[in-house]
C-alpha cells in the first residue's frame, strides 16, 4: 500500500486585478495513514489553502504532491475527480450538506458517485446515521436539522464512505462541548482504523487528540511536531 500524503515545495498564489496574494510558500511534509494530524495557526496563515490542496479542491501553483503514491500534480481534472471520489472525504464547519435534501440522501450521495448499488448505499447510510444517534432523523430535511445534527450527518457521510484521507476544516467550531467531543472522538477512531485525518482547528478538544501538529505562519510551515502541545 502506498503511504499517505507527501508534499515537496508546495505553494499557492492567487492573482487578481488589484493584487497578487501569496497564500502558501514552500511547504514540504510527509503524512502517513493512521495519523490524526492537526493544522494550527492564526487566521489567514494558510490553513484552509493547505487543506484545499491536500483534498484536491485546488491545485498548487508550484511544487509536487503525492496522495497514495499518485503524483496528483500531474493528473487531469478527470483524474483528480476520480481520486477524490475513491480516497477523500470532507468535513467542514458548516457540514457541507446539500440543502433541501433529506439527511439519508446526503449520506448516500457520495456512494452514488462511486457507483454503489442503491440498496447497498441505503443500508450503509442508515447504519452510519444510526451509529451517530440519528435514527429518528433519517428523513429530515437539512434545513430542519440543528447545528449538531448537521455536523453528525456530515460525519455519517464519512463513515459511510470510509475514505483513506479525511480533510476537516474547523469541524467543531459551531458545536457545543458534547457534540464537539463526539465528532472529535469519532474522527480519532477513524485514524486508529487506518485513515489519515488532517484537521484544521482551534478547539482544545480536537488539539488534545493530535498525534502530529502542523503550525503555519504567514503561509509558511513553522513547525511540525508529534503529539499535543
Amino acid at each position: 500500500m502506498k503511504d499517505g500524503v507527501q508534499a515537496w515545495g508546495v505553494g499557492r498564489n492567487f492573482s487578481s486585478r488589484e493584487e497578487d496574494v501569496v497564500a502558501l510558500v514552500d511547504v514540504s511534509l510527509s503524512l502517513t495513514w493512521g495519523q490524526f494530524v492537526v493544522v494550527q495557526g492564526p487566521s489567514g496563515c494558510g490553513k484552509s489553502t493547505l487543506l484545499n490542496l491536500l483534498g484536491l479542491l485546488d491545485r498548487p501553483s508550484v511544487g509536487r504532491l503525492n496522495i497514495a503514491g499518485v503524483p496528483v500534480h500531474e493528473l487531469s481534472e478527470g483524474g483528480r475527480a476520480r481520486l477524490r471520489r475513491a480516497e477523500i472525504g470532507y468535513l467542514f464547519q458548516d457540514a457541507g450538506l446539500i440543502e433541501r435534501m433529506r439527511a439519508i440522501d446526503n449520506v448516500e450521495a457520495p456512494l452514488a458517485y462511486r457507483g454503489v448499488p442503491r440498496g447497498q448505499r441505503r443500508a450503509t447510510a442508515e447504519a452510519a446515521l444510526r451509529e451517530l444517534g440519528l435514527s429518528h432523523r433519517l428523513r429530515a430535511l437539512t434545513d430542519t436539522l440543528s447545528g449538531g445534527e448537521r455536523q453528525r450527518v456530515g460525519l455519517a457521510r464519512i463513515l459511510a464512505q470510509r475514505p483513506r484521507l479525511i480533510i476537516c476544516d474547523e469541524p467543531t467550531a459551531s458545536l457545543d462541548e458534547a457534540n464537539s467531543r463526539l465528532v472529535a472522538a469519532r474522527l480519532m477512531q477513524l485514524a486508529e482504523e487506518g485513515a489519515l485525518v488532517v484537521c484544521a482547528s482551534h478547539d482544545p478538544i480536537v488539539i488534545e487528540l493530535a498525534q502530529r501538529r502542523i503550525e503555519l505562519s504567514h503561509g509558511r510551515l513553522k513547525t511540525i511536531a508529534d503529539g499535543p502541545p
